[in-house]
């Protein structure tokens, strides 16, 4: 954009800020948030560094001080831990594959009129300095970090790879990593959706049984919407609405009642999430 003479549109920001200092770093608020530098490549010719499930605001600084700290000591090799970015930790930089651009770099992408740059992750450890693919790392730190380095199909389940695999083109107006409240029967395929509702930004998708299903639990969205294709049918569901499948097999919308926010809201606080494996 810099090169091309490009002021207008909704980079505006971002170009400045690169012309003002060599890079910007983008926050990118989510489930779990990511933050990732625009313009290395374009003032260093270093890759760009994207960090993933810390707190926002802290990755945008750790990614400043990253570029900084590399510029003192040159770029290290993929996987050579380095310190001076986290206080009391290592951290190290990986190769993030090209199968991850379209759903996360979307704003980098643009910035260089759709060539593709090199991006690495920086990668951290959890608090007794494992990294994330030791089995013994913290949950949080396996699973709040994406594996950017595999390609999003051989990422392991969960939230990134439902981000991965569905991009900017998730049908319904929620992330695909978001909680939904469902049931374990209709994510096994062995029940179909007959209640879908969608209430402050998340959905309820159950089968026949509603909220007196015996198997309730959280999930998350994209997996529902994985087994079960149909519900991007209620991309258009208003929000504080309920849809219900009648015996004609027609599904009928309506305005949320008292009593199904009241089952709804006790149904939530009741079911766990549904552990994710694969």
């Amino acid at each position: 954009m810099i090169c091309g003479g490009v002021r207008r549109g909704r980079d505006t920001e971002t170009i400045a800020t690169v012309e003002k200092h060599g890079w910007c770093s983008l926050l990118v608020p989510g489930t779990v948030d990511f933050a990732y530098t625009v313009g290395l490549w374009h003032s260093f010719q270093i890759p760009e560094i994207v960090m993933f499930g810390l707190a926002g605001e802290h990755m945008q600084l750790w990614l400043n001080t990253c570029v900084e700290r590399l510029r003192d000591i040159g770029w290290p090799a993929a996987e050579a831990p380095f310190t001076g970015v986290i206080e009391g930790h290592e951290t190290m930089l990986r190769p993030v594959d090209e199968s991850w651009r379209d759903a996360l770099f979307g704003t980098a992408y643009r910035f260089y009129g759709g060539w593709s740059v090199p991006i690495w992750q920086l990668v951290w450890p959890d608090g007794a300095g494992r990294w994330p693919w030791n089995d013994e790392a913290t949950v949080s730190s396996r699973t709040r970090q994406a594996f950017g380095w595999l390609p999003v199909s051989a990422h392991p389940a969960g939230s990134w790879r439902l981000v991965g695999t569905f991009g900017n083109d998730f049908p319904l107006p929620a992330e695909p990593d978001s909680w939904a409240l469902s049931t374990r029967s209709l994510l096994a395929g062995e029940t179909s959706p007959a209640l879908v509702a969608f209430d402050d930004g998340t959905f309820d998708v159950l089968d026949a049984r509603g909220y007196a299903a015996d198997d309730l639990c959280l999930a998350y969205l994209g997996h529902t919407v994985e087994r079960h294709p149909s519900l991007s049918a209620f991309a258009d569901l208003p929000a504080g609405h309920v849809a219900t499948l009648a015996k004609d097999g027609a599904w009928q919308r309506a305005s949320l009642s008292d009593p199904q926010r009241t089952e709804s809201t006790a149904a939530w606080r009741a079911s766990q999430p549904l552990r994710v494996t694969g």
